[in-house]
């Protein structure tokens, strides 16, 4: 009974029973294998059938050694772009904030005195 509320806790849609599950094995055939005629009469009808191919699935295109290299290169040269943007972003993102916080330390009010001076 404890297991059997351990497995209905369980988030499944339609769990097993406890019972079910500890005779699990009886359900299996013992001592029933496969005879060696069986066997290699399965292995024989498997080759006879040609492999299914898909009309829909185009074939691979083999592309030479020259044009692979030059599609990496240019996927490395993308790659380069792409970091050194990354990196000029964090840059301006920086430098951004540094004129921010000068603007908003240099637009403070100390005193009354300074605010009719800067008029």
């Amino acid at each position: 009974m404890e297991l059997q509320d351990l497995i209905s806790k369980l988030p499944f849609d339609d769990p097993m029973d406890a019972d079910e599950f500890l005779r699990i094995d009886d359900c299996l055939k013992s001592n029933e294998g496969l005879t060696d005629d069986a066997f290699v009469s399965m292995v024989k009808s498997n080759n006879n059938n040609e492999p299914e191919v898909d009309p829909n699935e185009v074939p691979p295109v083999v592309i030479s050694v020259t044009k692979a290299l030059g599609y990496l290169d240019d996927f490395l040269n993308i790659h380069r772009m792409f970091v050194l943007i990354q990196m000029n972003q964090n840059v301006l993102q920086k430098l951004r904030h540094q004129v921010l916080k000068s603007h908003i330390n240099n637009s403070k009010q100390t005193t009354l005195d300074s605010f009719f001076q800067t008029l």
